[in-house]
Parts: C-alpha cells; structure tokens; sequence
C-alpha cells in the first residue's frame, strides 16, 4: 500500500508528514488550510469488509462525542478507493511514552492523568458505549496540560453488532478484564478494570499481569493474581492503594459501579488546589519527559545506536531501575513539593468563619486555626467571612513553595454603618490609592465607603505593586490586609 508524501493532498487537506502507524492504519500529521489548524490523518491499509466497519464505527461514535478528555472527528473520507479519518491533532506525547520514559510517575500526577480518563468514560458510559481497548498508547497527553482518549475503532454499545476480527482477540491482552479474556459479557467494569491497570503501572513501571506470551498474560488475568502496587512502590499513599485495590478486583461486582464513584475517590486524593491546577501539573512534567528523551537519546548516540542491542540492554536492567526509581520517587515528589507547592495556616480571633480562596468556596467551617493544602505556591486571593459578626478580612497573599505561610486573622465586631474599614500592610507605610485617588498611608483606621466594587492599587518603594479590586457588601465590617513582597 503507497504510503502518502510529503505536501500532497487528500481533498483539502495537505499532507506534512507521517508520524505513526498502527495495526490497521497509517497516521499523517496534516493541515487544513481554509482553517489554519493542524489535523491528524488515519489512512486505513490493507482494508477487508471487517476493518472497514470498524473504522466506520470509530469515526460515526467518535464523531458524536464533545467532551474535553475526547478527541474530536472533523471528517470521513473515501477518496480514490482509501479510506481516511479527520481528526484532532494532539501536540504531545501519548502515555506509553511517558510510562517508558518517567515510571514511577509521582502519586498526584498518575491521579491527575486517571481523573482525566475516568470523566472521559464517565461520559461515553453514559451513552452506553464501552471502549473495551483503554491502554496507555490510547492516552493523548498534550503539552498545554490536556488528557485525551482516542481509539473507538473495537468500542461496544447497547445497539451494535460485535464487531470482532476472525481469529484475534477483541482489546490487548495485558490490559483485559477478566471477563474481556474469559470471553464474557462486559460492562462499564471492564473499562474501570483497565484504568486500574493504567494506575498500577503508573506508579510502578509494570503491569499487574505480565508475562512472555498472551496466553501467559490471560491466565493471570483470569486467576487475578496480581503482586500489590505497594510492594513495588511503598510510597504509594493509602487512599491510592485502596483505588487500585478496588478497580482490580476480580469479580465486577465489587470494583466501582460506575465511573462517577471512581471519580469521586480520586477527587478525595488529589486535592482541590492541585485539581485546579491540574493543566499547568501536566505540562510541567511533560516538559521534564521532553529532557528526559534528549538525555537517553544522548546517550545512546555516545555508545552507538542499535536497535537490538538496546532493547535486550533495557531488558537486563529494567527492574534495576525500577528499583531505583522507587528509591528517587520520594526524592521526587519532595522536589516537587519544594519547587511548587506549599501550605497556609490560617489563625483567627473568630471561630466559625467561612473562607473564599481563589473564588472557591470552602464547604466546611473554619475553626480558629486551620492548616490548609497542598496548593500551588503562588498569588492567591483570600476572603474571610464571619456570619455571627457580619464582618469579613480580605487580603492577596503568596504562598510560598516548600513552606508554611502563616496568616493572622483579625476579624471586626458588629459594624453599624454602610461599609467600615480599616487597611493594614506589612511593612506599614504605604501609599493607598483607592479608585485612582490616594488617601493616606498605612496603616489607615475607621474608613468609611460605599459598598460595592472600589479599584485599590498598593505602592510602597523597593516592594511589588497590587493592583486588585476589592468588592464591599453592605453592612459589612472589614479588616483588609496585605503583606508586601519586595521587587526582588
């Protein structure tokens, strides 16, 4: 089959180069010129009356899908005898990579990418559509953070027909449910059953059923004898353990119901602050598996580059890195703590307030002390509302990464008029300048605005200027506070 060449064309679309290919298809990277945009190409080869009615249901089932863990279908074409597949380009790499490369991932990170994949299913499960092949070269990991699935070609719904090649087991083995293997009716479990095998090898570099043959590999699967992730990899937090544990279990009756409960544990592991963050998480490591490819291609350009030899070398050392990795992975998710992440105390004079950070509402209340995180280090915006005393503290403070910010809370008492405030910086000093009029230095007592939106800007000589916009509700007291970083 004639492989497509550099700058042709199939109907509007221009060719750039091949980048894949699969079993069944060869993948182009191309361009739409009417829209500017990169599109991905799948040219399906060797087609028999099968293969094409499994492409045709990939592109009809995906092509219905909007959803941001999906990718997209732009197109289906049938032009001089071939057919092609218009999809979304994902500019990253695809998990398979990233496990060869970075295994073990750190606890959040393989949380994060499952989180991703779990509300993807969670949505095709909706439509009744299983996709009965989830492994890890079918996770699209994009450089601007994002998590995608591809590959419906072998999904099952309520209402089609099996779709099955002759004489090739439906899925791959190695990531198969046991009642995928066993040849028996599946359920939105089987899915679930393969995203715990995608977070096992995550966070120990194998799979829970390997072996040197499929037929090896399915026997395991059947008798789900499986060494505990946490052997492997002893930093693997409890909650995380009990995901894995629960995705595995033999029986489908006992793993999730469904992928909304899945959702919900992982939820409960990844914290909010880092869920909210979860894009810029990703890229960054993404970028670390990109210095991680130039170094091992550096060093296989110094010893001489050969295919053989290099597989059977990974082959001997695999489990001593492994190994190691396990070692460096609390390293790991230390430098990372140390490089982005961190806490806040929060001290105040007025137990049951309720704290707004980042406009996300806590849903518990406060005590006096309270000890919040991990978050990502950085700006963040703090409101503190005491509903007794109809007061509240507003400040914008940075957190500071592999530490404790501290915050001391101050709340007002009852406050008769409209809107009363009193503004406090450290260092004290500096000059307010408030809807784009100065009125004083700090530290300022018993002021006295409108409510509503006021424009607030903070100068102080040698420090960062805020520029912020404050928001004063009626019958309210406030204390505002904000610490100063200097420009250094």
């Amino acid at each position: 089959m004639s492989e497509l060449k550099a700058n042709s064309y199939i109907a509007s679309y221009k060719i750039l180069h091949k980048f894949n290919e699969g079993g069944m298809a060869l993948i182009y990277k191309a361009l739409q010129p009417s829209l500017n945009r990169t599109v991905v190409i799948k040219k399906l080869k060797d087609p028999n009356r099968e293969i094409i009615n499994r492409f045709k249901k990939e592109a009809l089932l995906s092509a219905s899908f909007h959803h941001e863990n999906l990718v997209s279908i732009y197109d289906f074409l049938y032009v001089n005898r071939n057919y092609y597949l218009i999809m979304e380009f994902v500019d990253g790499e695809d998990l398979r990579t990233l496990i060869d490369y970075m295994a073990p991932l750190p606890a959040h990170v393989a949380s994060i990418i499952i989180l991703g994949i779990a509300r993807g299913l969670e949505y095709t499960h909706s439509r009744n559509i299983i996709h009965r092949d989830i492994k890890p070269s079918n996770i699209l990991l994009s450089h601007d953070g994002d998590v995608k699935l591809i590959d419906f070609g072998i999904a099952k719904d309520d209402i089609s027909t099996r779709l099955t090649l002759t004489g090739m087991i439906v899925g791959t083995p190695a990531y198969m449910s046991p009642e995928q293997a066993n040849g028996q009716h599946l359920s939105i479990q089987s899915d679930l059953f393969s995203l715990g095998i995608l977070l096992y090898e995550m966070l120990t570099g194998l799979k829970p059923f390997g072996g040197e043959n499929n037929s090896e590999i399915m026997a395991r699967l059947i008798r789900n004898k499986y060494i505990p992730a946490h052997r492997l990899n002893p930093q693997i937090p409890r909650p995380v353990r009990r995901i894995i544990k629960k995705a595995l279990r033999k029986d489908p009756r006992h793993r999730y119901s469904n992928a909304t409960e899945l959702i919900h544990d992982l939820e409960n592991v990844v914290p909010w602050q880092l869920r909210s963050h979860k894009k810029e998480i990703l890229s960054r490591y993404l970028d670390k598996l990109n210095i991680a490819k130039t170094t091992t291609m550096s060093d296989e350009t110094a010893v001489g580059y050969y295919p053989g030899h290099v597989n059977g070398l990974w082959a001997g050392l695999r489990t001593a890195l492994i190994v190691s990795a396990v070692v460096l992975i609390g390293l790991e998710s230390w430098i990372f703590y140390k490089q982005h992440l961190g806490f806040i105390r929060i001290v105040s004079n007025r137990p049951g307030y309720r704290l707004t950070m980042d406009q996300k509402q806590f849903s518990r209340t406060l005590q006096k002390s309270t000890v919040l995180g991990p978050m990502m280090a950085g700006w963040h915006r703090i409101r503190i509302h005491n509903p007794q005393h109809n007061s509240a503290f507003i400040s914008r403070m940075a957190i500071q990464p592999g530490d404790t910010t501290h915050l001391n809370v101050n709340l007002p008492g009852v406050s008769t008029a409209a809107v009363t405030a009193s503004l406090e910086t450290q260092p004290a000093g500096a000059t307010i300048v408030l809807d784009h009029i100065p009125i004083g230095q700090t530290p300022i007592y018993d002021l006295h605005l409108s409510s509503g939106k006021h424009h607030i800007e903070i100068r102080l000589r040698g420090y960062r200027t805020i520029d912020d916009e404050l928001d004063l509700k009626t019958y309210h007291s406030f204390q505002l506070f904000f610490p100063l970083l200097p420009k250094s």
